[in-house]
Order: structure tokens, then C-alpha cells, then sequence
């Protein structure tokens, strides 16, 4: 997602049309994104903007996360205008009423495909949990905060 913070003057819109204004006019302030250079939504976000030609503009702008939970936290504040990262934690009780933002068009970015693995020897806890995200309850609980699952 494009996500700005309530007061920011950053306005989320799926193709960037207000960042791409604010790039322009030298207006833009920092945009928070994870570390493309080992986070998997980090090169999304990347890819995302190379498509829309705004990558060499804002790279002077990025406020980059070691990870996508504090590219959030960076955008979520008064550190950036705003920031791109992952679905799930815009819908979070956490961020979802502290700003606005806009799932970007998969075109834009490679898939992110999450993956679940329970390795040999697992605690019983660990299969449990296994489980449960397998199970109508957890599968809808993942599908509420936005992850497509397999056979959905």
C-alpha cells in the first residue's frame, strides 16, 4: 500500500499521480520504505515505483526500514509523508485509523508470496499454531488482514 499519516500532505492514490506532482515541484518529503536490498516488500516497493518512473526522483527521499514493520512505523509518523508497505499491516489495529492509504495495482510489483513450513521436531506449540493457520478459523483470520491464500 501507499500510506500517509493524518497531516501529512502526501494524498495516497493507486498510480502516484500526487507523489509523482510532489517529486516535480521539489515539495516531497521522506518516504518510508523497507530495505530493498534484503526485504522482500522493500524491492516490491521499488519495483512499484521503477514502473511508474518516480524510482531515481524519490531514492533521494527514502527512508529506508530494516524491515517492512519499521518502514510502517516510519511512515505511520513524523518521520515521512508517507510510505509503501504491506497490506496487512495497514489493515492493523495499529496503523489502520492513523492515516489514509491505497493498495497499489499488482502490475506494479512482482508477487509476494508468503510461505509456512513446520520443521521436523517442532514443538508441540509450534504444530498447534501450524494448524490453527491452516484451519476455516485462522485461514479467515489471514484473509481479513489481506493475504490471498492458495485456493482462494
Amino acid at each position: 500500500v501507499l500510506f500517509a499519516p493524518h497531516g501529512s500532505p502526501l494524498r495516497p492514490d493507486a498510480e502516484m499521480t500526487h507523489l509523482a506532482a510532489r517529486l516535480a515541484s521539489g515539495e516531497a518529503g521522506r518516504l518510508a520504505i523497507a530495505n530493498p536490498e534484503h526485504a522482500p516488500y522493500g524491492r516490491a516497493a521499488e519495483q512499484a515505483l521503477r514502473s511508474l518512473g518516480l524510482w531515481d526522483a524519490v531514492r533521494p527521499k527514502l527512508l529506508l526500514g530494516e524491515n517492512v514493520a519499521q518502514a510502517a512505523q516510519f511512515a505511520s509518523s513524523s518521520n515521512a509523508d508517507g510510505g509503501i508497505f504491506a497490506y496487512s499491516l495497514a489493515l492493523a489495529p495499529a496503523l489502520r485509523d492513523r492515516g489514509a492509504f491505497v493498495l497499489l495495482p499488482e502490475s506494479l510489483h512482482a508477487p509476494l508470496r508468503q510461505r509456512m513450513v513446520l520443521l521436523q521436531g517442532a514443538s508441540p506449540a509450534a504444530e498447534r499454531l501450524y494448524d490453527y493457520l491452516r484451519s476455516p478459523a485462522g485461514r479467515a483470520i489471514l484473509r481479513q488482514y489481506g493475504f490471498v491464500l492458495p485456493e482462494d
